[in-house]
Formats: C-alpha cells, sequence, structure tokens
C-alpha cells in the first residue's frame, strides 16, 4: 500500500488540494483528504494527472526521425514520398531492431507521461513476406519491448490485404500482407490468449479502406473486441474510396458492419459532414495525432464539427514528436487557425470556469484514450489501475500563471516528474 500526497489532484471537476491518493496492488484505492497519522510520500510543488494514453503509434517509425526532414529534388516531397521512405526502413528491420526501436520509443513516451500505448502493429512476416517460425515474433518483440519499458500496451494487430483496389501487388509491402482474413482473426486469438496470461490487451485493426476490402472488413465487424483503422488521413484515400465504391471510407466502414463504440478512427483530417454524422450516431471515437498530421501534411482535424458529438483523444503515430502537451494543444491552435476565434474546444464542467478548457483536453490526452483502448484507467477515481504522472508545478513556465491552462499551453515532457504504471514508479531518463 502506497499513499502518494501532492500539492493538488487533478479530478473530474479540476484541480483539488489537500487530497492524497492510495495505491493497493497496481489499483488506485481511494482520494480523499489526507490525514495526519497517515504516511505517505509528499510530493512538493507537484501535481497528480491521471497519465496520458496514446491510442495510436508505428514504433518501429521512430527510427525515421530526422532522416526525412529533406525535399525530393523536384521540391513536391508528400506523405506519398515519407512513405516510400518508411517502406525503406521497414525492409531493413530484422526483430532485434525491431524490439529495440520499440523500446526506445516507450521509454520517450514515459518520460513524456504517457502510460499506455495503442501500438498500431503492422510489421508482421520476413522481408520476402514468409512468415516467421513463430509467426508471432515481431508481435511479441513489440510486447517485450513494452515489458522492458514498463508501460501498458494494448496490441493493435493490423489487418492489411492489398496495396490498394486495382493496384498491382506492391513487393514492398510483404511484411504487412495476411493471405486472408481468416487468418488475420487467428493471429489476433493467439495474441488475446498470450495476453491474457501475461498481461496486455489486443485489438483488431484493419489498416484502412485502401489496404482492406469490403468482405474483409464484413469479416470483422463480428468481431467483439476494439477496431482501430486509419480513416480519411489523405483526400487521395477518399477519392480511391468513391472510385472503387462510389462511398467515401466512413461510409464503407458503416455498411460493413464496423461502426460501434468499440471503433476509433485515426486522423480523420478530410471528412464531409455525412461521415461525421454516421460517427456521431454509431457512438466511436477519433484519434488525432496533430504532430504526426502537420509533419506529414495530412491535415487538420476539425474539430470544431466534431466537437460534442464525437469524443477526441490523441496519438503520437510516426512519433515525429513524443509530446501529449503538444498534441492537445495542436488540436485547440488548429481550431483557433482554421476557425479564426480563439477557445473553440467546448469546456468542461468544473468547479472553475477558467480551467475548462484545459480539463476538457486533458481529458482527451486520458480517459477518451483510455475508452478508445478498452483500458481502465484515464482517471484518478477508485478502481481504476493506478497509472499516474506527477507535473512539477515549480518549474519556471509555470510562474505566476494558472495552472491548468499553463500545463496544456505551456507544458512539456521536461514537467513530468515521476510515473507510476499499475502502481509501479517506473524509472524514465532524458538520457540516451
Amino acid at each position: 500500500m502506497t499513499w502518494l500526497l501532492p500539492d493538488a489532484v487533478l479530478t473530474p471537476t479540476g484541480l483539488e488540494e489537500g487530497l492524497a491518493v492510495q495505491i493497493v496492488d497496481d489499483r488506485i484505492a481511494q482520494v480523499r483528504p489526507f490525514s495526519v497519522g497517515d504516511e505517505a510520500e509528499r510530493l512538493r510543488g507537484k501535481l497528480l494527472l491521471p497519465g496520458f494514453v496514446n491510442a495510436h503509434s508505428h514504433a518501429f517509425q521512430r527510427a525515421l526521425r530526422g532522416h526525412v526532414q529533406h525535399g525530393t529534388a523536384d521540391g513536391r516531397d508528400s506523405f506519398w514520398t515519407w512513405r516510400e521512405a518508411m517502406y525503406g526502413l521497414a525492409e531493413t528491420l530484422n526483430p532485434d531492431a525491431v524490439e529495440r526501436i520499440a523500446t526506445l520509443a516507450f521509454r520517450e513516451m514515459l518520460a513524456a507521461g504517457y502510460t499506455t500505448v495503442g501500438e498500431f502493429h503492422y510489421l508482421h512476416h520476413q522481408p520476402n513476406g514468409d512468415p516467421y517460425d513463430d509467426p508471432e515474433e515481431l508481435s511479441l518483440r513489440i510486447v517485450s519491448a513494452a515489458r522492458v519499458a514498463g508501460i501498458r500496451l494494448v496490441l493493435l494487430y493490423v489487418a492489411y490485404a492489398r496495396a490498394g483496389h486495382g493496384l498491382a501487388p506492391n513487393p514492398r509491402q510483404r511484411r504487412f500482407i495476411h493471405p486472408s482474413s481468416d487468418a488475420v482473426l487467428a493471429a489476433v486469438e493467439r495474441l488475446r490468449a498470450i495476453g491474457a496470461r501475461t498481461g496486455f490487451d489486443v485489438g483488431l485493426a484493419p489498416h484502412s479502406v485502401r489496404a482492406c476490402p469490403a468482405d474483409w472488413l464484413r469479416d470483422f465487424s463480428t468481431y467483439k473486441g476494439i477496431i482501430h483503422a486509419h480513416v480519411d488521413e489523405q483526400p487521395a484515400e477518399v477519392q480511391a474510396s468513391l472510385a472503387e465504391y462510389g462511398r467515401r471510407p466512413v461510409e464503407v466502414y458503416a455498411e460493413a458492419g464496423i461502426l460501434s463504440p468499440r471503433f476509433s478512427a485515426v486522423h480523420l483530417t478530410h471528412p464531409d459532414d455525412r461521415e461525421i454524422d454516421l460517427f456521431a450516431r454509431h457512438g466511436g471515437s477519433v484519434v488525432a495525432c496533430p504532430t504526426t498530421e502537420l509533419d506529414l501534411g495530412d491535415g487538420f482535424l476539425p474539430i470544431q464539427r466534431l466537437d460534442g458529438r464525437v469524443p477526441v483523444c490523441i496519438g503520437s503515430d510516426s512519433h515525429a514528436s513524443i509530446d501529449p502537451f503538444a498534441e492537445l494543444r495542436a488540436i485547440e491552435w488548429h481550431a483557433r487557425a482554421l476557425s479564426g476565434h480563439r477557445n473553440v474546444v467546448q469546456p468542461a464542467a468544473c468547479s472553475d470556469p477558467a480551467d475548462g478548457l484545459a480539463v476538457r483536453l486533458l481529458q482527451m490526452g486520458s480517459q477518451n484514450g483510455a475508452k478508445a483502448l478498452g483500458v481502465d484507467t484515464g482517471t484518478l477515481e477508485p478502481g481504476r489501475f493506478a497509472d499516474i504522472i506527477a507535473v512539477d508545478a515549480s518549474r519556471l513556465e509555470f510562474a505566476h500563471a494558472r495552472l491548468l491552462p499553463a500545463i496544456v499551453f505551456n507544458g512539456s515532457p521536461a514537467a513530468v516528474s515521476d510515473v507510476w504504471v499499475g502502481g509501479r514508479r517506473v524509472k524514465t531518463s532524458v538520457r540516451r
């Protein structure tokens, strides 16, 4: 049993002083006023927040950092030219390299304040496309990396069938592709059984309507766990869907029976109003990855059209940056740039309305992500996993500031002083 006594705790209604958090085993047991006589670890100058949830990660892409920030000879660099560089990296990685890079990415996430990651994992096979002797070799390397780093893992196992409608097979995608939807579902069930024994969760991730045809999506509609997919990331993806089906991607998912409260659309940077209406009716979530979306030229999440209708959470995707504070404030700043107004995101109901916007954005960073990944975390309430971060409020950037808005709009991973995952303090380091 452990008691933590900070200066304040973030509750669903805002910051509250004088509260202590009791941890028993891996769960929060109590959050209540501290009583003299209780033995507690005093965290002076610090605030306790729920750990951030990274709902969308491609860990191996962390190895691209710094290597793709130069243009093509014709000056027309784009998402699609970046994708070729990513494929080139994917072709070179053996299992040891996959595990090393994932461990690095997960450690950086923990240092930044992420305590859970949804790993959208599509590097499955050997470079020539043949399965490993253990067909789940690379999935289990991701599991091992998460265990070594100490982060909570939801393995989102990606289904990939083809290069796209009417396109010839792309040899650079051989490591991603399965022969059938049944093969994907069988792999997911094998991994779920392993995860139940060893402590990680598994979800299903049809990569996109470009990579998964409608018959595969219909087969996946019977899956009872969480489902994530790339949706409307690039205009070309939307145009390809219209050419193949006469429908936009969200409509294709809806007709296949995929949309539900268990479904999360990653990016959704180019939806039309009908797609948003469909999404709102079916109750899914959107995973925004603003730093990657900026880096790749994807576009901007239209939060002002989603707000109040569709829950939004965050991911670091390609790991151009691993910084949950940057992701959260970008959601609001993008909305300001698009609308010409300030304070666009609807504030949360909280004890002090001046903190409402900050509380709402922090909820996107924690409890909305926990819902999207189906994990019992995201708030500091009894019964939840004790996934907690401490923010050092004594830092210079917070001096003479209103704390919660300053944490969101001026905070950075450097402000995260302590991290607990399942009640265990995790060693984090900003050094190599």
